[in-house]
């Protein structure tokens, strides 16, 4: 059964663009779908806003890595830096890049 944590079709413009680069970044990383273990990973500004978060909300897109397999892309407390680096150099290269709010999600921003 595949997983729909990494679903996109919620979001729009900069966002789905982000969205579209991180998961396929990942599945080339891990040779399969990526996996939130339960938890939706992309959030818009507005759904952050209105889920009542105060960090994050003036993103292009907000990333949820609680424990799932976004976690060591987004969190240094992995310990697995290749991996954030990773990830920082396939957003970077399309003008954006993230910004940790907690340990538990990230925020994506134009540079």
């Amino acid at each position: 059964m595949s997983s729909t944590d990494f679903q996109i079709k919620h979001l729009r413009g900069q966002a789905l663009r982000a969205a579209k680069l991180i998961r396929a970044h990942l599945t080339g990383k891990l040779e399969r779908a990526p996996s939130g273990g339960g938890c939706k990973a992309f959030y818009s500004p507005k759904q952050w806003k209105e889920r009542g978060e105060e960090y994050g909300t003036n993103s292009v897109l907000v990333l949820v890595h609680d424990g799932g397999d976004l976690s060591p892309f987004c969190n240094y407390d992995y310990g697995c830096p290749g991996l954030v680096e990773g990830l920082r150099l396939v957003l970077e290269k399309e003008g954006l890049y993230i910004e940790c709010c907690t340990g538990w999600y990230s925020a994506v921003y134009p540079s």
